[in-house]
This record gives C-alpha cells, sequence and structure tokens, in this order.
C-alpha cells in the first residue's frame, strides 16, 4: 500500500524549497504527496527581491471541507512555514480532523535561522508554533528554532547543550525532535536527535556556502525515510548525509545560492 502525506506548505514559483521539495522528495521515497497550499509566491525569499505573495489561507477552509467530506486519511501530516495565527488554528485543526491512530504528524517549526527570527515571524507567531509542536510525533527545528522554542536567548556552542535541547524540546510533547543547522566549527554539520532516552549527535561535512531550503529538504527526506520503517536516528543519519551531498554538488556547481540545493539528479540515490 503507498503511504500519503499531507503537506502543508507554501508554493514558490523560483527556488528550491517547501513544497518544491516535499512533492519529488517523497514521491522519490515512494509515498504520495498531498499538498495543502498555503501561499503562493513568485519565487522564494531568501536572495530575491519584489516577489509576489498571494496569500490562500481564505481559501483553505473549503479545501479542507473537501477532503473531509470525501473521507481522505493520511499515513502522515507535515507542516512547514506558518504565515499567520489564523493558519496555525487552520493546521491544528487539520491535524485533530485527520490523525488517526497510526498517523505520524511531522512539524517542522518554521520561525527563523541564523540567531534571529524571519521579519515576517513575530512572537505571537512564534506562541502559536510553541502550542502547534506540542500536538506533533516529530519536530525539526534548527538551532535558532530551538531557541526560539525553549525561550533561550543564546546559541549554544556545546554539544552536551545540544543534545540537552533536544530532550527538552522533546519534555514539550513531541515524542521526537531533530536540531538541524548547527555548525560544530571544526567544518561539520551536527544534527541533535532525542526519541524518548535516545540521544546522538550525527555529523556531516560542511560546505562554504549556506543554501536556502535545505531545511525543508532534510525534513521531507526524513519523513519519507520514517514513512518506509526507518527509525528517526537512521532517518536523520540518511536525511542529513543526503543534504551533505546535495550541498556539495550544488557547490561544485557553482550556482547562485538563493536557487537552492541541486538535488533533482541525485533523487534517485533515494529510490530503493
Amino acid at each position: 500500500m503507498i503511504k500519503r502525506a499531507a503537506a502543508i506548505n507554501d508554493l514558490s514559483g523560483l527556488g528550491r524549497c517547501s513544497l518544491n521539495i516535499a512533492l519529488p522528495v517523497l514521491s522519490a521515497l515512494g509515498v504520495q504527496c498531498c499538498p495543502v497550499p498555503t501561499a503562493v509566491l513568485s519565487s522564494q525569499t531568501d536572495g530575491y527581491r519584489d516577489y509576489t505573495f498571494t496569500d490562500l489561507t481564505d481559501t483553505l477552509p473549503e479545501y479542507i471541507a473537501h477532503w473531509k467530506a470525501n473521507g481522505e486519511q493520511f499515513d502522515a501530516i507535515y507542516t512547514g512555514f506558518l504565515g499567520s495565527a489564523r493558519q496555525i488554528r487552520i493546521v491544528s485543526d487539520f491535524i485533530d480532523s485527520f490523525r488517526r491512530e497510526k498517523t505520524l504528524v511531522l512539524v517542522d517549526p518554521v520561525m527563523g535561522d541564523n540567531g534571529a527570527m524571519y521579519d515576517s515571524v513575530d512572537r505571537s507567531l512564534c506562541d502559536g508554533i510553541r502550542e502547534l509542536v506540542r500536538h506533533a510525533d516529530i519536530i525539526t527545528p534548527n538551532l535558532t528554532e530551538a531557541a526560539i522554542l525553549l525561550g533561550e536567548e543564546e546559541i549554544p556552542e556545546e554539544e552536551e547543550t545540544w543534545l540537552s535541547w533536544s530532550r527538552r524540546l522533546c519534555a514539550l510533547g513531541p515524542k521526537a525532535v531533530a536540531i538541524t543547522g548547527i555548525d560544530n566549527g571544526d567544518g561539520r554539520m551536527c544534527v541533535a536527535c532525542c526519541e524518548g532516552e535516545r540521544t546522538e549527535l550525527i555529523y556531516t561535512v560542511r560546505v562554504a556556502k549556506d543554501y536556502p531550503g535545505a531545511g525543508d529538504l532534510f525534513a521531507s527526506v526524513l519523513l519519507g525515510k520514517h514513512l518506509r520503517g526507518s527509525g528517526l536516528h537512521e532517518s536523520a543519519s540518511e536525511a542529513a548525509a543526503f543534504v551533505a551531498e546535495c550541498a556539495e554538488l550544488t557547490y561544485k556547481m557553482n550556482t547562485p545560492a538563493r536557487e537552492g540545493l541541486i538535488f533533482e539528479p541525485m533523487l534517485h540515490r533515494l529510490i530503493k
């Protein structure tokens, strides 16, 4: 039986992020991706100017009601960027309506990066996302988002603190946590994972550039691998390795960073 995932996120015409990543990656992993678009942009926002933005919040209730009327069911619910408190409420209701006993809920709590919140994010939105993660099975914050969720002001540099934060995030409600975007400072990147009593640091090679959409790629691969039966730590390790390989390829091809990670030639590696 083909697994199905409802992916609640925005869609950008240019750049590799959000649904532009979730759709092909989950498909390559044998998962049917059913998108719930929250907004349509002419491009992703990092590195592009004068992009257009169409908010689809008003369309969501009718869109979702149609799915309810058809009795649709999903093996996973996957949420990404949410632009307003109203969208968070709609997503919370979606989870309540479509969640079944074995439905996996992955929340990527998109709020900021590099020690700061995104321009479109305020404290009230962070409070709403903090409440949303309580209903998740897995969350995939980067280190900045982990700090926001925990109410911390400083970004830690110690391995034990990264592990401690992953445990503290699990205490908020999710069953499993993978903190991404940790720069170890020695040429490696790190993911801090926690599930139950097990915590682990997963290391990959760092490339010289940062690329938008890396978190989306990590979360999409992790979800697809998890739905295929891999545990959290195995899924996170494979996802981190795949992101690192795509980053290395992208750096070698010297494309503009705003276009994101080149993953298309690598998708065959996910198909087994």
